[in-house]
């Protein structure tokens, strides 16, 4: 008898780091033959503000389904986000959220009947809560996946309805199987690629640590401007190592300062590609604590500075479990001290060069994406 293929709706929202996961996935299975005789189509639900509407772009322009065994469509849906603010106009969005939830749910329902989808994959935040209850309603496979070490809300929920619910570390939720973070392909690199690379930047000296600077989002601003200060303040980190900053789409506007030092040179935007080859150069990051970003840099073996975002519980609470298991350090954006003990830091650590261990990364970063497919088609 042959077998029904599936239709699969990918339940999730966020920042670039949150956002390429999913890529990811959808990037890998495109590589896996043994599963074309299961899926008929994938689905993205979606919220029309957010950043997946620029990968949605990306995804179309090279999808073929004349030449993939797939179909992948993007559905625009409507949900509102619990906020933590204790300002009054927060806790009226709130209450009002609350009474609109009713209806996010029914539309939720509509489409997923519309659609026939039999499986839901639930990334978290607050745009898939409402599918995975529609979803449970209609009695629909959901599985799970937290990246983070705490739990965010929606997943928590999203978990007691999951037919399997995946972490990357252990004991985050209930029954969970630890598979490790999904990253993307994209970012392992070969020997020749990255000797191709370094050629581009002769005025590196190799024989120094290199520090990358990677915090993207325009709230991280202050934090660049940290590094301008300390690199006026300290005249020894113009010369003693180099950084290599990632100002993002958001930050360019500090290019003309950073490149008044010699020892410094800037990037406006990395594709997942050429962050693996900095990844690969880079001794230290001086970085955010989102998990997606931690474990592409550790798995280059690279020593972190770790600054988490001052409003969230997750980040310190990934910043402390990595700080615990691999040695890295905590630096709090909150301290009085924080522009001196950055300073420390990179003082300390100006003669650090990482050993770059031989292992088969991309068969290290293809098990959780593997364990992921063969649970949502079983």
């Amino acid at each position: 008898m042959k077998q029904k293929k599936i239709k699969i709706a990918m339940a999730w929202w966020g920042t670039w780091w949150h956002v390429f996961p999913i890529k990811s996935l959808l990037e890998y299975l495109e590589q896996q033959k043994k599963f074309s005789n299961h899926i008929w189509s994938i689905y993205w639900f979606w919220d029309k503000k957010s950043l997946e509407k620029t990968v949605f772009k990306w995804l179309k322009q090279s999808h073929n389904p004349e030449k993939k065994w797939y179909t992948l469509d993007f559905v625009p849906i409507y949900s509102g986000k619990y906020r933590r603010e204790t300002f009054l106009k927060s806790r009226i969005k709130n209450l009002r959220d609350l009474f609109l939830f009713g209806i996010w749910i029914t539309q939720s329902l509509f489409r997923l009947i519309y659609y026939k989808i039999d499986v839901i994959f639930c990334k978290g935040w607050y745009i898939a809560l409402p599918v995975v209850i529609a979803g449970w309603l209609l009695r629909k496979k959901i599985i799970v996946h937290e990246s983070d070490t705490h739990s965010w809300l929606v997943n928590k929920i999203a978990s007691k309805f999951a037919w399997t619910t995946f972490t990357w570390f252990d004991n985050v939720l209930p029954k969970a199987k630890t598979v490790g973070q999904i990253l993307s392909e994209e970012i392992i690199i070969d020997e020749k690629e990255a000797k191709m690379f370094i050629k581009q930047y002769p005025e590196l000296d190799q024989n120094k640590s290199w520090i990358l600077v990677v915090w993207w989002s325009q709230g991280s601003q202050r934090l660049y401007q940290s590094i301008i200060k300390a690199l006026e303040s300290d005249k020894t980190l113009q010369t003693d190592v180099h950084f290599l900053v990632v100002l993002g789409l958001l930050n360019k506007d500090l290019r003309p300062q950073f490149e008044r030092f010699p020892n410094v040179v800037c990037f406006d935007f990395v594709t997942q590609k050429e962050m693996g080859m900095l990844c690969y150069y880079c001794d230290i990051a001086i970085t955010r604590a989102g998990t997606t970003s931690l474990a592409e840099q550790k798995l280059y073996d690279m020593k972190l500075f770790i600054v988490p975002i001052a409003w969230t519980h997750d980040q310190y609470d990934n910043a402390n479990r990595y700080q615990d298991n691999y040695g890295d350090i905590l630096i709090d954006q909150k301290d009085e001290w924080f522009l001196n003990r950055l300073i420390l830091e990179i003082k300390r650590h100006k003669e650090f060069k990482k050993i770059l261990t031989p292992q088969d990364r991309l068969a290290t970063i293809s098990k959780a994406k593997e364990q992921i497919w063969e649970h949502i088609i079983d």
